[in-house]
């Protein structure tokens, strides 16, 4: 019992999983990846940029001092 475990019989050549002759499917695999990879980069770009405060910003003006007409 402990050699038939230890040895398998052998059942020949296994299948090959992936067979891809031509790396047709390794190059869309990769495509897939790397559009993904620039995919999540730029959303944290755009991020990025959405959360950036500029440390010389200009002051901003108080809401009395722009946009409005003249009281009647």
């Amino acid at each position: 019992m402990t050699d038939a475990l230890q040895n398998p019989p052998s059942t020949g050549a296994a299948p090959a999983v992936f067979d891809d002759p031509r790396g047709l499917r390794r190059a869309a695999v990769i495509a897939v990846g790397v559009l993904v990879c620039v995919g999540c980069l730029a959303v944290l770009a755009v991020a990025a940029g959405i959360l950036y405060a500029d440390p010389h910003a200009p002051a901003a003006l108080p809401a009395e001092a722009g946009r409005t007409s003249a009281p009647r």
